[in-house]
Parts: structure tokens; C-alpha cells; sequence
């Protein structure tokens, strides 16, 4: 009698303790660490290739590449903040019909990411009075650039650039630090000016 009374004991104990597990678990949703951007601040910076325009204090200028008066290639550290570099690569406008194929060019580059982006916005710069003219392209989604640019005076200078982050595209959790790099991306477009090497 007293092995059963142990055996009813036990499976009592195990239908209670089974009952009171939650089997209905709730998946939570991913979080992401907040980045703490610094402050924006600018300085005028004077490019090897003929142009200049505000950067930001927090960004650092690299070696150039294959510079020379017809072509340059220009590195700008982000900084550790921002972990990513804008690439800018300079091209003298041999001839008047050479610019459509550069503007084309750089219209290839950001449809090359349109398989990836959920949607292409662009802001037109238009500066007459420094002769800049341009398009500022701001891809969304999972790319691997979110932001591509050209600008030209359309007659001897060509600049395209495009930002790199290091880190793997997750769009939502860089969200906050793609309109910290859109503001200074504003600034050095606005600022952009050519000048006479």
C-alpha cells in the first residue's frame, strides 16, 4: 500500500508542476543600441583635387589615390562614432560631351543598390552662383551605401561620393545614424565650391 500512495504522490506532484509552465512564450523583438552621436560641428576643408567645402570636425581626411589634375580619389574618415568613410573620386571634364557619360555613370552606381533599397529619394543641388549642380541620392533599405552624390560645375569639374558604413546593413538600426550623416551630408553639399588649382 505504501508504494502506491508514493506513485500517487509523484504523479500529483508532476501534473501540479506541469500545469504551471507557460508553453505560450513570447518571441521579443530585437533591440538596438542607441549610438551617442557627437555634437555637429564644421570646419572649412581645402580638398588636394580643386574643390572645397565645410566638413565635419569629427571627420579625418586620408592619403589620396591617383591624384592629379584630371582624376583623384579622396577618403574621409567618419570617425569612430559613425564607424564608416565617405569615398569621393574627382574626374576634370575632358570635353563638354563626356559629362552625360559621367552623370550616367553615377545614375548606374545607385541603380546597381536597387534591388536591395525599399525606396530612392533624391535632393537636387542647384547653387548658381558657385556653380554646383547636382543630385544627393538617399537609398533605404538593407543597401550597402544609403547615401550616393555627383556634383559638377558642367564644364570642367566632375565629384561623385558615396558613404560606407562598416557594419552589416540592418536599415532600422542605423536609422538614427543615417540622419546624423544626412545633416552633414546637407552641410558639405551647400558648402561646396570649386576653385582654381
Amino acid at each position: 500500500m505504501r508504494p502506491n500512495f508514493f506513485l500517487f504522490s509523484f504523479l500529483c506532484l508532476v501534473i501540479i508542476l506541469s500545469a504551471c509552465e507557460d508553453h505560450h512564450l513570447t518571441p521579443k523583438p530585437p533591440t538596438y543600441l542607441k549610438a551617442n552621436l557627437p555634437e555637429h560641428s564644421y570646419h572649412k576643408e581645402i580638398f588636394p583635387a580643386p574643390f572645397s567645402c565645410e566638413v565635419s570636425d569629427h571627420f579625418t581626411l586620408k592619403n589620396t589615390v591617383k591624384c592629379d589634375s584630371n582624376y583623384c580619389e579622396q577618403e574621409i574618415d567618419m570617425g569612430r562614432a559613425l564607424n564608416g568613410s565617405i569615398n569621393l573620386f574627382y574626374k576634370r571634364i575632358a570635353h563638354q560631351d563626356s559629362l552625360p557619360a559621367l552623370i550616367n555613370f553615377s545614375n548606374k552606381e545607385v541603380d546597381f543598390h536597387k534591388i536591395k533599397a525599399d525606396q530612392i529619394d533624391f535632393d537636387q543641388i542647384i547653387d548658381k552662383e558657385n556653380s554646383v549642380f547636382g543630385t544627393l541620392f538617399e537609398l533605404k533599405g538593407d543597401v550597402a551605401t544609403n547615401y550616393q552624390f555627383y556634383l559638377t560645375d558642367s564644364s570642367k569639374h566632375f565629384v561623385r561620393g558615396e558613404v560606407i558604413l562598416n557594419c552589416i546593413p540592418n536599415y532600422d538600426s542605423l536609422r538614427n545614424v543615417l540622419v546624423y550623416i544626412k545633416e552633414d551630408l546637407d552641410v558639405m553639399m551647400n558648402s561646396f565650391s570649386w576653385r582654381s588649382k
